[in-house]
């Protein structure tokens, strides 16, 4: 180096007081002086102070409420961190999924006939947020997340499972409350239909993005209640007949096997 900074640039510089120019000329030399670096006044304590509080978040981020809690019913704690870190269009779904049901919860105990809308409402929510619980559109973080070693079908899980269990606790619970139920039986005509879609869209997954699987069966879902709704002496209802839970469960042990067969051949 064949020249150094002079006492007084150091000063203005270490003093937040040199012009823009000068600051960035002397942080320019600096990067290869280690001589005018030596010049330079620090605050030992406070470089100290820095790194130990660096090294604290580095080495021992805090964890979330939900990260604590995941981890409290005993989930190891990289699941559990992988499991709070759910894309924000999933929160988005669990608070629309709560005012979606308290909505229909209103109309069926106000109108007559109001729990059709809770009855074609509830199959597809856990479906809307599988679709939105995984994938490169729809997860910021997807492009990290699909090289860790819980990438693929774990990953897959992992989410679905999230999304899923509150989706059957606060199905369950608002079906509980409709009007015409009294029992947990009852309450849980939804549930075949919601999970042989979702085994669907898992299935479906194999060949599009799983947003686009998930939305391909929601729309064959609504087709299916247009189609009977507007058939004479047909009626959306006959979905959760018997005879249609039985075929639900036909197709959910079907399409259940498919992603087992899948997974396996990975």
């Amino acid at each position: 180096m064949s020249w150094h900074l002079t006492h007084d640039q150091l000063h203005r510089y270490a003093a937040h007081t040199a012009d823009d120019v000068t600051a960035m000329s002397a942080e320019a030399h600096l990067t290869h002086c280690a001589h005018c670096r030596s010049l330079l006044p620090a605050d030992e304590d406070w470089l100290d102070r820095s790194w130990a509080d660096l090294r604290d978040v580095v080495d021992q981020p805090r964890r979330g409420a939900v990260e604590r809690l995941l981890s409290a019913i005993g989930l190891r704690e990289n699941t559990a961190k992988l499991l709070a870190a759910t894309p924000q269009l999933y929160r988005a779904w669990l608070g629309a999924t709560v005012l979606v049901l308290t909505m229909a919860l209103a109309v069926a105990h106000e109108v007559p006939r109001g729990s059709l809308l809770f009855s074609i409402t509830a199959p597809v929510v856990p479906l809307i947020g599988v679709a939105l619980a995984y994938g490169r559109g729809v997860d910021p973080a997807h492009s990290l997340t699909s090289v860790t070693p819980l990438a693929g079908y774990r990953l897959l899980f992992l989410r679905t499972a999230a999304v899923l269990v509150p989706a059957l606790v606060l199905c369950t619970t608002a079906a509980l409350l409709m009007p015409s139920v009294s029992t947990l039986s009852e309450a849980v005509f939804w549930l075949l239909p919601a999970l042989a879609m979702v085994a669907g869209c898992l299935a479906l997954s194999r060949w599009m993005a799983l947003s686009l699987a998930g939305g391909g069966v929601g729309a064959a879902w609504l087709l299916a209640l247009v189609l009977l709704g507007a058939t004479d002496g047909l009626d959306p209802m006959l979905l959760f007949t018997p005879t249609a839970q039985a075929s639900w469960a036909t197709a959910l042990a079907l399409l259940a096997g498919v992603v087992l067969l899948r997974v396996r051949a990975a």
